[in-house]
């Protein structure tokens, strides 16, 4: 574009104020932004913090769909395997056999199990809704069908309470009002309007604030004086999975350095190690062995693999383009997509921006969709 606006006062004078006029009023191209230290840091600026609108922009900025499509698949699978595993449709049978005596949660004392043959039919609908979550099938149906049939089996009884099942069912709920099936999905397939198309950046915000809270209240719970004084957990330290710690430590400090002082710095620190990119290997290899450890040393069902699915949430949203653009050729057919390039959405605010002072007020640039969080 012709800037008008400042040539005017320039036109009479010497061959080198000329050129300079020129200059001045030639086309200037957009110079790349720099980033400010807190972007650096937090992918933020402290200006998307100062104001109502500012803030409600920021959390609906378009993000890559990439991780969240990914984290939507593993979620789905892990979910129908616990269906028939910690949900217990392998033994339903046994579970609400006439008359077997359970205890309700407080306020909900009115839920009652179904006949058996019906109990089938709630547990075959939360299957296939895990199923659709996998598939990103009728996604939003498929959540709710999951999520409803999972939060009555959860209060029917409150003797099989975990302190991760209901994790399971908070991360269900929050993926039904997410943009889960723009990627990879059999939605997409169908409606290639929101195929590949951005998501709000809210959707990874709510999912990582999440399992930092999970992992943060698990080190405040590990404060007491049983856990510091390694009191709780001492006979873990004689599982084999610990005989490496005891060539370097005796028994009794691998109790208490490893078993009781590692699992409580891991649980304070884990969130923040995966939120900042400096400290995030360091945080996914932990996190990572930490959950590989407890699938083995404890009978929690999809709980160490569901943790293990929220990591790469941390991860730079663009993530799993990386890695499948370095498969062969011949694979690219069935796995996800590797272009860069995303779908605008009605679902994201996009910042519109003048790219110089003397651009034509309908003459705006969007924010770039490969910008990444």
């Amino acid at each position: 574009m012709e800037a008008r606006d400042a040539t005017a006062g320039a036109l009479v004078g010497s061959d080198g104020e000329e050129q300079t006029a020129q200059r001045d009023a030639a086309p200037k191209k957009d110079q790349p932004q720099t980033k400010s230290k807190m972007e650096k840091i937090f992918g933020f600026r402290k200006e998307d913090l100062t104001s109502w609108s500012s803030l409600v922009t920021l959390l609906n900025r378009p993000t890559d769909p990439a991780s969240l499509g990914i984290f939507r698949c593993l979620f789905g699978l892990l979910m129908a395997i616990d269906v028939t595993q910690e949900r217990g449709l392998s033994h339903l049978d046994y579970k609400y056999l006439d008359g077997a005596p359970v205890c309700r949660f407080p306020l909900f004392n009115f839920l009652q199990p179904l006949p058996l043959d019906w109990m089938y039919l709630v547990y075959v609908v939360m299957f296939f809704g895990a199923l659709g979550i996998m598939l990103g099938c009728f996604y939003r149906l498929s959540c709710l069908m999951f999520i409803s049939t999972y939060w009555y089996i959860f209060f029917l009884d409150k003797t099989t309470w975990n302190n991760h099942s209901y994790l399971y069912g908070l991360i269900g709920f929050q993926l039904t009002l997410m943009d889960g099936n723009r990627y990879w999905s059999i939605d997409g397939l169908r409606r290639p309007s929101i195929r590949n198309a951005h998501v709000p950046l809210w959707n990874y915000t709510l999912l990582r604030t999440q399992i930092f809270i999970v992992y943060f209240l698990a080190g405040i719970k590990k404060l007491d004086a049983d856990w510091v004084e390694g009191y709780s957990m001492s006979y873990l330290a004689h599982h084999w999975l610990f005989d490496p710690f005891k060539l370097l430590l005796p028994v009794e400090l691998v109790n208490l350095l490893v078993v009781h002082g590692g699992g409580l710095i891991l649980d304070l620190t884990a969130g923040y190690l995966l939120f900042f990119d400096v400290t995030r290997p360091y945080g996914i290899f932990f996190v990572s062995y930490f959950h590989c450890m407890n699938s083995q040393l404890f009978s929690i069902g999809m709980f160490s693999y569901t943790m293990l699915a929220t990591s790469p949430l941390f991860c730079y949203p663009d993530w799993p383009r990386r890695f499948f653009a370095r498969f062969p050729a011949f694979l690219k057919a069935v796995l996800p997509l590797t272009s860069p390039d995303s779908q605008p959405s009605t679902s994201c605010v996009y910042s519109e921006i003048r790219s110089t002072a003397t651009e034509s007020p309908g003459d705006l640039r969007r924010l770039s969709p490969n910008h990444r969080n």
